[in-house]
């Protein structure tokens, strides 16, 4: 911070096209806390956060590489796969950002197990 000066008028209005990009790509706002996880105890494993970037990233990205990324996530039994959600709803009560997580993993499966 020796050498600090605040962003000029051009950087930030490049900063502002960037949050503008990213807000239209209608991304799910999870922070990757791991409360949905640690936290409930998922029954079925499920690696919330870790699907929910894949889905980010998908989004994002429309490449190849996410449902291989997502496919090694769920890779081994030991993790369920989105469509696995019971729907119990422990997850959704301790998330800070109070996201409809069960609809969500619904709209993961669309995408990576259709």
């Amino acid at each position: 911070m020796k050498d600090f000066r605040p962003l000029d008028e051009t950087e930030l209005d490049a900063v502002r096209k960037v949050c503008e990009i990213f807000r239209s790509l209608d991304l799910i706002p999870c922070t990757a806390c791991r409360y949905c996880i640690e936290e409930s105890s998922c029954p079925k494993g499920i690696r919330i956060p870790d699907l929910f970037a894949a889905k980010n990233a998908h989004e994002a990205f429309h490449n190849w590489n996410t449902g291989y990324y997502y496919n090694n996530i769920i890779t081994g039994g030991e993790h369920g796969k989105a469509s696995d959600c019971i729907k119990c709803g422990k997850c959704e009560k301790v998330c800070p950002q109070h996201l409809p997580i069960r609809q969500l993993l619904q709209d993961v499966a669309k995408t990576f197990e259709a």
